[in-house]
């Protein structure tokens, strides 16, 4: 039977493409400038009374149910108002909202070119909730959505996702207004909104669209075979380790990276393309396996004497 180093990079050797079915984090960022017709220039954090204000704008958000658009309370409880009704400017917004787009491709593993089309902008007041749904493809090429929470003072209204066996529960709410929490999952998710226990949080809904519709839309890297093999070669290792029975078994295990790092960004975040995406699949292996995992870097040396060569004039080299 093959040694654990090469059945290991056998399991791993076409991991390429780092990636989840969701993506999250946030940016420190100067929260744009919000009109909404009828109500005007929105504050940021939102103030009670336009919070008020925007709510008697808005109107109830449907949901889909087949080829219906029903309103119920008891499924969706939020307001909603049209992107045509709303209009985001300020100096650093475009930029900021490019590199929040960039991190939610990289995080979903899509790479090329994404673009975001504001989809609606949503009021969640004390009582909104969402029930678990998927989204329906609303434009040519959309392939997943993107939620962007503007600074707001509220509680709970946490986003849960999840995807095949796998769950996450996300808390967008962040208290510094000069930061703003985004989330991004593909569009076959299934997902729910809490329900907001008391505040207002307020949401901008993009769709994520890939300009060439005539390109397969993309989808989230499945490493599951990759990891449960992993999984149980590690398993298998630490047994034989512990019971003594193969001299020939390795202490350590070490699998070289791609790139090279430096010692001070030497970190799992700081990982790069394919290098993450195994390190993602490795250390949820480890964990199932009950084995620790370590990022080091890794010095080789050989020593001995040399051996001369003779050149053609007679002369020596070492």
């Amino acid at each position: 039977m093959p040694a654990i180093t090469g059945q290991l990079f056998e399991c791993l050797s076409d991991i390429q493409t780092p990636g989840n079915f969701y993506a999250t984090g946030s940016i420190d960022a100067f929260p744009p400038s919000l009109e909404v017709d009828g109500v005007g220039r929105i504050a940021l954090p939102i103030l009670p009374e336009q919070a008020e204000l925007l709510i008697a704008a808005a109107e109830r958000a449907p949901y889909g149910k087949g080829r219906e658009t029903l309103v119920d309370t008891e499924v969706r409880r939020t307001w909603q108002i049209d992107a045509g009704q709303i209009k985001l400017s300020g100096k650093h917004w475009r930029a900021q909202l490019d590199a929040i787009v960039g991190q939610a491709s990289a995080g979903l593993g899509v790479a090329g070119e994404v673009r975001a089309e504001l989809y609606k902008l949503l009021v969640y007041d004390a009582g909104s909730f969402f029930v678990g749904h998927r989204d329906t493809e609303k434009t040519a090429g959309m392939f997943a959505t993107l939620v962007i929470v503007l600074p707001s003072l509220y509680r709970g209204g946490e986003l849960r996702i999840s995807h095949r066996q796998e769950e996450v529960t996300l808390d967008l709410y962040r208290e510094d207004p000069s930061e703003i929490a985004f989330a991004a999952f593909y569009a076959d998710c299934r997902h729910e909104v809490l329900p907001v226990s008391e505040g207002c949080r307020l949401t901008l809904i993009y769709n994520l669209v890939r300009p060439d519709t005539k390109a397969p839309l993309p989808q989230p890297p499945d490493y599951r075979r990759q990891q449960a093999q992993a999984a149980s070669l590690l398993h298998d290792w630490a047994a034989s380790l512990a019971m003594n029975v193969d001299r020939e078994c390795p202490e350590k295990l070490i699998y070289p990276l791609e790139h090279a790092y430096t010692q001070a960004e030497l970190g799992f975040g700081a990982l790069k393309n394919a290098d993450a995406a195994l390190a993602e699949v490795l250390t949820e292996a480890a964990e199932q396996a009950d084995c620790e995992i370590y990022l080091a870097l890794v010095t080789m040396a050989e020593s001995g004497s040399a051996e001369p060569i003779y050149t053609g004039s007679g002369r020596r080299r070492y």
